[in-house]
């Protein structure tokens, strides 16, 4: 049997760390069509009464539109939550999951690392998407917009991991941006990389800190596998 040659600064990573954190854009996507829910909480804004500035009432993104609601008042930001809640929960019904996820979740458990995702979706539309997909028993804590509305300012995945009870020099976080594996570095963390999920490979590399990019989340699982138990498990 071939062994499998996992690159040096990958090994490194997997050779440190006990747990793993799974920002959710590795495993899918709960807003295929981020333009409809934008224009859907602008709409309800403009219904009110709130001007919007030019920025804002063109973005297609229904985060920016989230966040000028919650601005407006608490009731718009109930009313822009339950908006963008119920095509979340809709689409967690049927939306499919990265290839190669149940492959990663699986060497996780296998090599004793402990698992948690963090999402900037309601916590119910992941917890439905996780469910149906028979993968929410293979996962613990899961961070969802609550979360992220308690942390405005989660430019680093410091509070994340706070809250997981996770040492960052014990913690790798796989991405799909590399704004993500930015905010990873910030806090200390070890970013792995997902290239082609969301971005390409060459805007995923750079940045401070120990990293890494995989080509796929089975090559990824395939590279824990190699490597052994974690640290805390040996």
């Amino acid at each position: 049997m071939t062994l499998l040659r996992v690159r040096p600064h990958l090994a490194d990573i997997l050779d440190r760390t006990s747990h793993v954190v799974l920002t959710f854009s590795v495993l899918g996507d709960l807003l295929p069509e981020p333009g409809v829910v934008a224009r859907r909480i602008r709409d309800m804004l403009l219904e009110s009464g709130h001007r919007l500035s030019i920025m804002v009432d063109t973005s297609e993104n229904p985060f920016d539109m989230l966040a000028e609601a919650h601005g407006v008042s608490e009731d718009s930001g109930r009313r822009a939550e339950q908006i963008a809640h119920d095509a979340e929960l809709d689409t967690a019904g049927w939306a499919p999951v990265t290839v190669g996820a149940a492959d990663l979740l699986d060497a996780c458990r296998e090599t004793g690392r402990s698992v948690a995702v963090y999402a900037p979706h309601s916590e119910s539309a992941v917890g439905r998407y996780l469910h149906r997909l028979g993968l929410r028993t293979m996962v613990g804590p899961t961070l969802g917009r609550g979360f992220a509305m308690r942390n405005p300012a989660v430019r680093t995945m410091a509070p994340v991991l706070e809250a997981i009870g996770a040492a960052p020099e014990q913690t790798a976080v796989v991405c799909a941006t590399f704004s993500a594996m930015s905010a990873t570095q910030r806090a200390g963390a070890h970013a792995i990389g997902v290239e082609r999920i969301r971005e390409p490979r060459k805007m995923l590399h750079g940045g401070e800190g120990r990293n890494a990019v995989v080509r796929s989340l089975i090559a990824l699982a395939e590279a824990m596998a190699e490597r052994g138990l974690a640290p805390g498990a040996r």
